[in-house]
């Protein structure tokens, strides 16, 4: 079983959200209902497609500018920001996650929650979700954080999927970013599209840590990295609030650590015992709880399936 905080989220809020995204959902499967689930679970609400707009441009715009040490113009990120937006919102809508590979199409690819289940985008609402990104990309492009890591990194690396295994559970995690430097232990920074701060970040940023400090360091990491990535309590972590202009750095002790750890452990062995070591076809869907608040249910990607427990085809 493969465990990442996102999932251990799901799961604590709903186990048969979990169940669906997780054991049922697969691109592959020729059973309609797997195949159903897998769709579903591409959905996005407006909030969560704004942020994740944000993180390819600033994994494929700025991060090579950085990197190149040629740092696109404002407008040009703006620019790019919005025909990226207006290509997806077309994709979107005309609901092609439908017909076409998640994995051939790339950055145009979106499959959206209104659009699936309310008919249409609600327009008030698209135009406030691309003001948020504009107003992200601005702060970012005017923050002294850029100019940091322009002057001080030797290396950075934005979406990055780092992975390790911890008491038999393989643990997989995706920083926004890594920033590494000469003499100084790394950076892992941590975006957010939001106006409001939440506890779960520290404990996010800290899995992070905690991760990075148990890989073997990658082929492209600088060379002799390897002793600034023992130590985690060492890490910088950053959650830089874009909309708000805002960075919060945190770190954590030996303590932390072990609390994280706790964390991993007791999250992955509620998941483990509710499989019981079965597959798909052998687990009952009873076993797996639903949520015990209804406004979590009326936003799910899953409920057509959850809500109609005779479904057998697509709609």
């Amino acid at each position: 079983m493969k465990w990442s905080f996102t999932k251990s989220r799901i799961f604590m809020k709903c186990p048969r959200k979990w169940y669906y995204s997780e054991i049922v959902a697969s691109p592959t499967a020729k059973d309609s209902l797997r195949r159903e689930a897998y769709l579903l679970k591409q959905l996005q609400s407006l909030h969560a497609w704004r942020g994740n707009l944000v993180d390819t441009v600033i994994e494929k715009l700025i991060v090579p500018g950085i990197k190149s040490k040629n740092l696109p113009s404002e407008d040009g990120v703006i620019a790019f920001s919005m025909d990226l937006m207006d290509r997806q919102l077309k994709f979107g809508k005309e609901r092609k996650y439908r017909c076409r590979n998640k994995v051939k199409i790339g950055d145009e690819y979106c499959a959206l929650y209104d659009v699936e289940y309310n008919g249409g985008l609600d327009e008030k609402s698209l135009q406030g979700a691309k003001e948020d990104v504009i107003l992200s990309l601005r702060n970012l492009m005017r923050s002294d954080f850029l100019k940091e890591i322009m002057k001080n990194s030797s290396y950075i690396i934005a979406q990055r999927s780092i992975n390790f295994h911890f008491e038999n559970i393989n643990v997989s995690c995706t920083p926004d970013l890594l920033v590494f430097f000469p003499d100084n232990p790394p950076l892992i920074a941590d975006w957010k599209v939001h106006t409001f701060a939440n506890a779960d970040y520290w404990l996010q940023l800290g899995v992070y840590a905690v991760a990075l400090s148990r890989i073997e360091p990658h082929k492209d990491f600088p060379k002799g990295i390897e002793s600034q990535l023992k130590n985690p309590t060492t890490f910088r972590l950053m959650e830089y609030q874009l909309i708000k202009n805002e960075q919060r750095e945190y770190s954590i002790s030996s303590e932390d650590i072990a609390d994280i750890e706790d964390y991993i452990f007791l999250s992955s062995t509620q998941m483990n015992n509710l499989l019981g070591g079965k597959n798909f076809k052998e687990l009952d869907i009873d076993k797996f709880q639903t949520a015990r608040f209804s406004e979590i249910c009326c936003g799910c990607q899953f409920r057509k399936l959850c809500w109609r427990r005779n479904w057998y085809e697509p709609y």
